[in-house]
């Protein structure tokens, strides 16, 4: 059987590794699969990690801003999984799943780009996708994903602690954040991407828990066995003065916030984590997780 051939465009960020994991566990010799990765350095040592860890995964060089040269190398490829700029129209695909962010709901997201810039730069890319499939010449499919906020964002790293600060010192106390994890993100883009036909033309939002920060901090200590870490104060409130994405970004988060039905997400995939299971299944903190 010749397999099918799927593009994953940012194969090496969090999203796109997700994806690969995913499709990887899909890939049998009934239902062959060849991915390919794209990535600006095949050497690098993120792209050379994942043609190690997975056999059915080709590197490829190219840039998303230039998809002439991908598909002339790779003209039978029928998916494409991207978290940037919608390149439908370039390519020969059938099916374009794109990763955004969700905006409030699935319905308020299709009408509110937000103040936010880089959620307003992916509503403006979900628009582009839908009319560029809607003109061409052949049947294009399209899925979007809309992620909530990143359960990863929280992994044991300085990052990790500068952003458990800000959401300490940019929110409310008893507001909650809806939180997704990339592998299910990952999950999520596999499904669209192995069955088309049933996600053609699905904007879904993507959570699993909702929390507060110190309901965030509760479980964390009880799942780790510590507290959550966090940094200076003095380190996060420049931030949320100064850096004018931060502080639209908190103001969008205290006073509008994503809204995915959680409940519902998780009839279609029983599995979705929670922030607990996250951190003992999935985070790098699963090693130092309590008993």
């Amino acid at each position: 059987m010749t397999a099918r051939k799927i593009l994953v465009v940012g194969a090496t960020g969090q999203q796109g590794r997700a994806t690969i994991a995913a499709l990887h566990s899909s890939h049998t010799s009934a239902s062959p699969l060849q991915i390919i990765a794209l990535t600006r350095s095949a050497t690098a040592p993120r792209a050379q990690s994942l043609q190690s860890s997975y056999q059915n995964v080709e590197l490829l060089e190219g840039d998303v801003k230039d998809p002439g040269p991908i598909f002339q190398a790779h003209p039978d490829i029928t998916s494409v999984f991207l978290v940037t700029a919608a390149v439908a129209a370039e390519s020969r695909v059938d099916h374009v799943v794109f990763s955004s962010v969700d905006r409030g709901g699935n319905d308020l997201s299709w009408d509110t780009p937000t103040d936010v810039p880089h959620f307003a730069a992916k509503h403006e890319i979900e628009l582009l996708l839908r009319q560029s499939c809607e003109e061409a010449q052949r049947e294009i499919h399209w899925t979007i994903l809309r992620p909530t906020g990143f359960m990863d964002n929280f992994g044991p790293t300085f990052f990790g602690s500068f952003m458990a600060t800000l959401w300490a010192q940019g929110m409310p106390a008893d507001r909650k954040m809806q939180l997704v994890s990339t592998h299910d993100i990952g999950v999520f883009a596999a499904k669209a991407l192995l069955d088309p036909e049933r996600w053609a033309g699905q904007a879904v939002g993507l959570a699993g828990d909702d929390l507060s920060f110190s309901e965030l901090q509760q479980v964390f200590e009880r799942t780790v066995g510590k507290p959550l870490p966090t940094t200076y104060q003095v380190l996060a409130r420049p931030a949320l003065w100064w850096i004018a994405e931060v502080r639209t970004s908190f103001e969008w988060f205290s006073n509008c916030g994503y809204g995915v039905n959680i409940a519902s997400l998780r009839e279609e995939e029983p599995g979705l984590q929670t922030f607990e299971v996250w951190l003992r299944d999935s985070s790098s903190w699963g090693q130092h997780t309590a008993a």
